[in-house]
């Protein structure tokens, strides 16, 4: 069991976040090299590798929705070890793909177990917690996965250099073997705790849809998804093609982020356990908006080590606005959503990554390439209208969603 604070007991948290982190750990192998694990795996050319990648992409965004319905009519628990195993059986049959419909048939098992994985695994985590102990557990998530993320890219490193292109093969094994013990650990997490069942109903995503101000929570917390794409996405074109900075300092800012993700999750939830969720959220959001200014004025700096000790800077800023937006904003949206329809809602604010994931790349682009700073001024005006949303939505919210968790 996990213990958390005053001495109470989660049943069924301890091996939860245990196969989590196996799961992790085993996306962290091949996550940094995607396409060129695939590459070297199936042996088909780059360009058929990115169109095959692209394709069940767009498969995986039909994963979210599907995954909250199914998780409203049997059970969370359910729904996230089939997300394991479908990426089990995706892995191991990667090293026997042969063509391009192979590929794209192969690739959509794994989007669609990605895709699905974050609205059962917030769903399950949110019927074995409640109030402050659920805060706790996505603080503990959240910390256990970046972690993982950052062993496995370096395991992954470590069988590329050492194993050359065997290595990939390896990671294929190593992932999908990790995903099957990952689905033990849950099956003993459910077995341990005593989990809801959810009441058969006829309601779906209509209901969903009506609530308008759980619809207006997603519209905000898209400005934050986005806000999220700057390290992946945004900060290596703009570093390296408009401030010239070295290639070299992106891995350092990606590890620095990391990092301080995973050391500091539990610290900075203990800081807002007195807060309402809406509230902590917006002031995420204002530590963002400086985050976006920083960025912008690193180019106003002189080449050289002013423009890399900005962009530190900068990137602290982000990473403490990222470690304050991330356990309020999945307890606030578990929170609010009834029992008997929380996989919809919580697919549907899934989803906002989905849609970040692509819009960021085409548009991030094209606003940097017309003028730098518009990428950061518009970034800045979307977190002032979601946190200006934030505040609004705290009178219109449940209650019980946005008060501070009882400790």
């Amino acid at each position: 069991m996990i213990i958390l604070p005053a001495g109470r007991r989660v049943a069924g948290a301890r091996p939860f976040l245990v196969g989590m982190f196996v799961d992790a750990l085993g996306s962290g192998l091949y996550v940094p090299l995607t396409l060129l694990f695939i590459h070297h795996v199936t042996g088909l050319p780059m360009t058929t590798v990115g169109l095959g990648v692209t394709a069940a992409a767009m498969v995986g965004l039909a994963a979210n929705p599907v995954a909250g319905a199914l998780i409203d009519r049997f059970d969370a628990r359910r729904v996230l070890m089939a997300t394991y195993v479908l990426r089990a059986v995706g892995f191991a049959a990667y090293p026997l793909v042969d063509g391009f419909a192979a590929l794209v048939a192969v690739a959509a098992v794994v989007a669609v177990g990605d895709r699905a994985y974050y609205p059962a695994a917030g769903s399950y985590l949110s019927v074995l917690a409640q109030g402050a102990d659920r805060d706790k557990l996505y603080a503990l998530m959240a910390t256990a996965r970046n972690v993982a993320f950052g062993l496995g890219g370096l395991l992954s490193a470590g069988a590329v250099s050492l194993a050359g292109g065997a290595g990939f093969t390896l990671i294929a094994a190593l992932d999908a073997a990790s995903f099957v013990v990952a689905t033990g650990f849950l099956i003993v997490s459910g077995r341990r705790a005593s989990v809801e069942t959810p009441p058969r109903q006829s309601k779906g995503y209509r209901e969903v849809f009506a609530d308008r101000p759980f619809l207006g929570l997603v519209a905000a917390e898209q400005a934050f998804t986005l806000t999220h794409m700057i390290l992946p996405v945004a900060l290596p074109v703009y570093a390296v093609t408009v401030l010239g900075a070295p290639a070299w300092l992106m891995g350092l800012l990606y590890t620095l982020n990391t990092a301080l993700v995973a050391a500091g999750q539990l610290m900075v939830r203990r800081r807002q356990r007195d807060a309402r969720r809406t509230h902590a959220m917006a002031l995420a959001g204002v530590i963002l908006i400086a985050a976006c200014a920083l960025y912008a004025a690193t180019a106003l700096l002189p080449a050289g080590p002013a423009r890399v000790g900005g962009l530190v800077v900068a990137t602290l800023v982000l990473t403490l606005g990222e470690l304050m937006h991330t356990t309020p904003s999945w307890a606030l949206t578990a929170a609010t959503a009834p029992p008997e329809l929380r996989g919809r809602y919580l697919a549907i604010h899934q989803q906002t990554w989905a849609f970040a994931a692509v819009i960021a790349p085409g548009g991030f682009s094209a606003l940097l390439g017309a003028e730098p700073s518009l990428l950061w001024v518009t970034l800045a005006v979307l977190l002032v209208l979601a946190c200006l949303a934030l505040l609004h939505l705290a009178h219109r919210l449940p209650p019980h969603a946005v008060a501070a968790p009882e400790a």
